[in-house]
């Protein structure tokens, strides 16, 4: 080799030591700019056996390897039903994987379905707790890490909607109740839109509020009335809680807030505490809370303005994270079927609402309040709405019908038509079946339907008549007891005009089944009488444990004193509860 050859060799590598060594001039710059962006990978594991401490300190760039084996071997004790050990291990692998967003979904879904109902469901408490574990798994951490994962928003979303929205867990009722009286702390039995700009304008910070003196007067004597408010951020976690069960808390401090109710400077700390609760503890963002509100609300009925929705329902907060996701993380003109999921927790969440938006916390003496949903049909309109922006979104997107889109929502019509009906809404219901006969008339395959032709109290008849077709007489007779038991629920909660309803519908399917079944014979295939229906109904909904006793009761009284006509029927039934309280009266000396 010549010493020109020599020479460009030994210049050449001259220069990349040189270049090598100015470059790692600027590592320590680049790994500040990494940790201080949260790119950083590199978190020591806890509580890990000291062989993969090593091994991830050992293998430095190649600890993607562990995380594979680690991955495969909680899938194994997944699949064994070890959800415990599993758990353990997916901690393992979002300290080491931060950014690996299906370890994080695993994660989350081994507590609040696995692990959770690995509890006897008789201690929902316990229940509640892996449930929501879950969720802030999620929420606080692994959204933060990846905020432009589709994915996480729509796991989070999807537990709300279905795991404690739904009734598929035994304990579906206290995890409801746990959020509703949750939020009815912060927002109240029912806030309005002014609530809501009010906290949002609130300070967003601790040093902000105290800067008021008299504030922080009043937050002063509160830290030294009871040791468990003497730290300042303990105080705002606490002040909730301290509002609802003073008796928790010293005497001393439940007087300091009799003290200061009514005062500027207590409306101010109060409204900052239950905006920091939303803020901090349950990660809303008041600002998205209020568009959603805009976008989503309940139609007032009477003025038609969009009322707050209800966020003591967990579809509102399954409503919250999906269109979080969708804000984010969404790609607007691309077709992904993530998007398209999230997108669809939206509109179920809306019918969710308009079928059990009503939440329902019925006090009973010395005990905690029995939860119970209702319709709300006032969020018809918001549903509807949603429905069809979906169609035109997936409609271009998918270059033509979007599957399970237009055909859900032409039997989400149909379902709200005989809704309204059943509620005594005989003008909206109408309005509805034009709207059929003019947006669903055509099928898919282009042909008319026959059924949008007919009158409408004929089509109303005629969809009753194909829900009992199938059905014997022993199952329309159980669907009319249970119609009329609801009656008497809602009247318990003094909603007259939908118990109103409920007794016509169940009079209607009566008259149906009679009618064409029974052929007016009673004794052959014919319905027993309505009075009948009403005892067994009746006496059905005195008899349920579900329901709380003293509701029960309150019922009673309310019948005998309003509805004396329903009451001396249901008298003539010799039902015995109504006997014992004339006995005990009878027993009494004369006055």
């Amino acid at each position: 080799m010549r010493a020109k050859d020599w020479l460009i060799i030994l210049l050449c590598t001259a220069i990349g030591l040189s270049l090598l060594t100015a470059a790692s001039t600027r590592l320590p710059s680049i790994h500040k700019a990494r940790t201080e962006m949260g790119l950083t990978a590199n978190e020591s594991l806890e509580n890990a056996p000291p062989s993969l401490a090593f091994a991830t300190v050992a293998m430095g760039a190649f600890r993607g390897l562990i995380v594979d084996i680690l991955w495969m071997r909680a899938d194994s004790l997944k699949q064994e039903g070890k959800f415990f050990d599993a758990k353990q291990l997916a901690d393992w692998i979002t300290t080491l994987q931060p950014r690996f967003t299906q370890v994080w979904d695993f994660h989350a879904w081994n507590m609040a379905y696995n692990i959770s109902v690995a509890i006897p469901n008789t201690q929902p408490e316990e229940r509640w707790r892996w449930v929501k574990n879950g969720c802030e798994l999620l929420r606080d951490r692994a959204i933060p890490l990846n905020p432009n994962s589709i994915s996480l928003y729509r796991s989070l979303a999807w537990i709300y909607q279905h795991k404690i929205g739904d009734i598929s867990d035994d304990c579906h009722r206290f995890y409801k109740r746990e959020i509703a009286l949750s939020m009815r702390a912060l927002l109240g039995e029912k806030p309005d839109n002014a609530l809501f700009e009010a906290l949002w304008q609130s300070p967003q910070t601790l040093e902000e509020i105290m800067a008021d003196p008299e504030i922080a007067a009043f937050v002063d004597q509160l830290q030294r009335s009871d040791p468990a408010l003497g730290d300042l951020k303990k105080l705002v976690n606490n002040y909730a809680a301290l509002r609802q069960t003073p008796g928790r808390f010293s005497k001393d401090a439940s007087d300091l807030i009799e003290q200061y109710r009514g005062t500027e400077a207590f409306g101010k700390f109060d409204l900052f505490a239950r905006a920091w609760q939303l803020r901090n503890t349950w990660k809303f963002d008041i600002k998205k809370m209020i568009e959603l509100n805009q976008k989503y609300g309940p139609m007032d009925l009477e003025t038609n303005q969009r009322l707050p929705l209800n966020w003591e329902h967990p579809a509102v907060h399954a409503m919250y994270w999906a269109q979080l996701g969708l804000d984010t993380a969404g790609r607007i003109g691309q077709y992904r079927v993530e998007e398209k999921n999230t997108d669809r927790i939206i509109f179920h969440s809306l019918q969710m609402l308009y079928r059990t938006g009503t939440v329902v916390l019925y006090d009973v003496p010395n005990e905690p309040p029995s939860l119970y949903t209702l319709p709300d049909l006032r969020m018809f309109q918001s549903c509807d709405e949603s429905w069809k922006n979906i169609i035109v979104k997936y409609e271009s997107l998918e270059k033509g019908n979007p599957k399970a889109v237009r055909g859900g929502h032409k039997n989400f019509l149909e379902n709200a038509l005989l809704m309204f009906y059943q509620a005594g809404y005989q003008r909206v219901a109408q309005q509805l079946y034009q709207r059929l006969r003019t947006e669903h008339l055509v099928d898919e395959m282009g042909m008319e339907r026959p059924e949008y032709k007919l009158p409408f109290m004929t089509f109303v008849r005629s969809r009753l008549r194909e829900e009992l077709q199938d059905i014997t007489i022993d199952d329309a007779t159980e669907f009319i007891i249970t119609v009329l038991r609801e009656g008497y629920f809602l009247y318990a909660l003094h909603n007259d005009n939908e118990a109103a309803g409920r007794e016509n519908m169940a009079q209607e399917v009566w008259d149906i089944y009679q009618n064409d079944m029974g052929k007016g014979e009673p004794g052959r295939m014919g319905m027993p009488p309505m009075d009948w229906f009403r005892y067994q109904a009746f006496l059905a909904f005195i008899n349920d444990p579900g329901y709380p006793e003293y509701m029960r009761m309150s019922l009673i009284g309310r019948i005998q004193i309003e509805r004396p006509d329903l009451f001396e029927k249901l008298k003539k039934m010799e039902i015995e509860i109504f006997k014992k309280p004339a006995q005990q009266q009878s027993a009494q000396p004369a006055q």
